[in-house]
Parts: C-alpha cells; structure tokens; sequence
C-alpha cells in the first residue's frame, strides 16, 4: 500500500482561490490533514484479504445449497402430507358411511 500525503497548504489556497474565506478554508483544510493522517495510520488487521472472502463465498454457497435441500424436502413432505391427508379423510368416510348404514 503506498502512503499519499495531503497538502493542507495547497488546498487552504485552492479554497481561498474559490472564494472560501480565508480561516474557514485554513480551519477545513486542517481538518482534511487530520482525516488522512488518521486513515493513513489506519490498523489494518481488521481488513478483509482475498482469503477471508473467498472463504465467506464458500459458506454462503453452503448455506444456499443447504437451504435449497430443506425446500426441496419440505416440498417432498407436503406432497407426502396431502397424500396422507386424502387417505384419511377417504377413510373417514368410509368408517362413517359402514357405521350409519349408507354401505
């Protein structure tokens, strides 16, 4: 990573020049310095590497294929619960219709 300076001289004058009063464009332009010094000097332990998205596009693919799996089964349960569903409700039926003589 290279390290950029920031000119606080060169842009208190380009503020003046664009008609920024004088100590506005000072106070700003230090401010500015500041900023990117403190960016500058950023840790960057936190940061993400290649490493740490390649792995976290693993686990999202994992998860997405696990989760397409459980639809899938859940789509297999419903048919199988339907199925079940007019079994017993044929049986039902007919258990009513044998014991109130319609057979």
């Amino acid at each position: 990573m290279t390290a950029s300076t920031f000119n606080a001289l060169a842009a208190a004058r380009n503020l003046k020049a664009a008609d920024i009063e004088a100590e506005h464009a000072e106070a700003f332009a230090e401010e500015m310095r500041e900023a990117a010094d403190a960016a500058a000097s950023a840790d960057l332990a936190d940061s993400a590497t290649k490493a740490d998205l390649a792995d976290l596009e693993t686990r999202l693919m994992n998860t997405l294929a696990t989760k397409t799996e459980l639809y899938r089964e859940i789509g297999a349960l419903r048919s199988e619960m339907r199925w079940m569903f007019a079994f017993q409700g044929a049986l039902i039926l007919a258990i009513a219709a044998k014991l109130f003589g319609f057979v």
